[in-house]
Parts: structure tokens; sequence; C-alpha cells
């Protein structure tokens, strides 16, 4: 017996009996009520089991976001002040802390910070002059304003406990002026134009899920994805930290710590972006775009 019937059924009963009350005899009127009851019973029952409007899900608590990343670095003594006009024992020329050969005269020098050299641009100083031969606008001349020291990162092996600590290779970014910022890792070299301020959000949207497969193919897999107006291709991802800043004009700090995303386009240009690590490390996540060129391109 479906709901609508048996109520219906019941209502009909209780008005029988409402009026039946005052002529019925009473076994019979008593049966009827009996009757009248039992059916009012089975509609409430079925009503209840009715299928009844789904509660809205709750939403799923928002998943944590990863800890920062554990690195290790060399502890590196430091000097509690370094003189500001340092000279070549031998000439007088002015030289900078980390000189281990005087520019002007050759003699060998023991620098006030021992700082391990970059694998390439190592004799490039700040205060000199670089010619670089661009791509787009031929060849430029530069004067050096800051350099960075950046130390290679790695992991002994995968999961999240493991720290990550330096290879042992060590390269070099300079800010330029007028503005640029030339960039050596590993055998690539850079010449970057266009210097952008990015957040979090905009890695996580615009680079991330094409970093994660890049990486899920242990940087074997053809990655391309399309930013800026223009179509890239995954070139290089990893870890660094930045070891020593000295000079002026860079956006980085000594101490920051973060991760790469090296990206270039069939056509030269290339897509280098910073992303820190959160907690005050020393860097504003960046994206660098300029064109990939060769050590030959380079005059010191």
């Amino acid at each position: 017996m479906n709901t609508r019937k048996s109520w219906l059924i019941a209502v009909f009963a209780l008005v029988f009996l409402f009026i039946g009350i005052s002529f019925l005899p009473t076994p019979v009127y008593l049966f009827a009520a009996f009757l009248a009851f039992a059916i009012g019973n089975a509609a409430s029952k079925s009503g209840m089991g009715a299928a009844q409007p789904a509660m809205p899900a709750m939403s799923a608590a928002p998943l944590q976001p990863p800890t920062t990343t554990r690195v290790e670095l060399p502890e590196r003594p430091m000097p509690d002040s370094i003189p500001a006009n340092l000279k070549c024992p031998s000439c007088g020329a002015s030289v900078k802390p980390t000189d281990k050969v005087c520019a002007f005269c050759g003699s060998t020098l023991q620098p006030v910070l021992d700082l391990p050299e970059p694998a390439k641009l190592g004799g490039l100083a700040i205060g000199g002059s670089v010619r670089v031969v661009h791509p787009k606008k031929g060849e430029l001349t530069f004067r050096v304003r800051g350099r960075l020291l950046f130390t290679e990162l790695w992991q002994a092996s995968h999961g999240p406990n493991v720290p990550w600590t330096p290879t042992g290779n060590y390269f070099a970014g300079f800010a330029l002026e007028p503005a640029g910022y030339l960039l050596n890792w590993q055998d690539r070299f850079y010449i970057m134009d266009e210097r952008r301020s990015l957040t979090d959000m905009d890695i996580n949207r615009d680079f991330a899920p094409y970093a994660r497969q890049f990486a899920q193919s242990n940087q074997t897999a053809r990655v391309e994805f399309s930013y800026s107006g223009a179509r890239w291709q995954m070139v290089d991802i990893g870890r660094f930290a930045i070891e020593f800043e000295d000079g002026e004009g860079s956006h980085l700090h000594k101490g920051a710590i973060g991760r790469f995303i090296h990206a270039g386009s069939g056509d030269g240009q290339a897509l280098v972006i910073d992303d820190f690590q959160s907690g005050g490390s020393g860097g504003q996540d960046t994206l660098w775009r300029g064109f990939l060129i060769k050590e030959t391109d380079i005059k010191i």
C-alpha cells in the first residue's frame, strides 16, 4: 500500500468512527478503531522510509602546505667586519674581499672571504665590463653591478626527511647595467632582458604542473606548455641556495633557498623561474625572460 492511499483510508476511517460513535455497536466500533490505528501506523512508517533530500556534503579540510625543505649548507667562517678599501699589497690597486688574484698586477692574494670559485665566469668582477653578443640586439657592453654565487643542491635519496645538500657545483649570476642579468648554470648561459615578480599562485598555475610532470619522467620527457604568447619546453629543474652576494642591483640575497625552472623556445628564447622557500629565505619569486647564448658570446 502506498503512502498516499494509506493516509486517505486512515482519514476516512477516522471520519467514519467520529460519525459512527453514536450508532455503531461497541464491538464493531472497537474493531473499526483498531483498523484505523493500524492503517495510520503503516502510513507513518512508510513516510519515514521514503527518500529524504540529501544533506549537502561538508567540504574536506584544506590540504596542509608542504613542510619547508630542509637544507644543510657547510659552515663558512665570516669575518666580523670587512674593510671597505682593500688594497693589493704589491701594487696598491683596489681589490675585493673575494679576490684571489690582483686584476691589475696579477699578484696572488689571500682573500678575506674564502669562497669556492664558480664553474664559469669566475674572472668577471664587479665594476668591470663585459661584452655580450645578444641574439637580437647584437654586441652590447655592460657594467657589472652585482654578483650572486649559487650552490647546486641535491638529495642522496628521495624522501621528505632527506636533507638537500650541496653537490659541490657553484654557478654565478650577475646584475648588469644597463638593466640585465647574466647567468651561468651548468653548460648553459643566459642573457636576460625582462624581470617579473611572481606569486605562489602564478607558479602553481603556470609552471608547477609541468615541472611535476618533468620530474616524474626523471627529466627525460618532452614537456611543453604555453606562457605569455609563446610555446615553451622544460629544460631543467632543481634546487639551489645563494651562498654569497656582493655589489648592488640584485633582487636576491645571501641565504635564499629555492627551486628553479628553466625552459626554452624553438627560437632561442629562455625562461628562468626562481621559486623561493617560504619563511623569509631571502628571495622574491621571480621570472626572467631573455635568451640562451653560447659561452663564446661572452667576452670579459
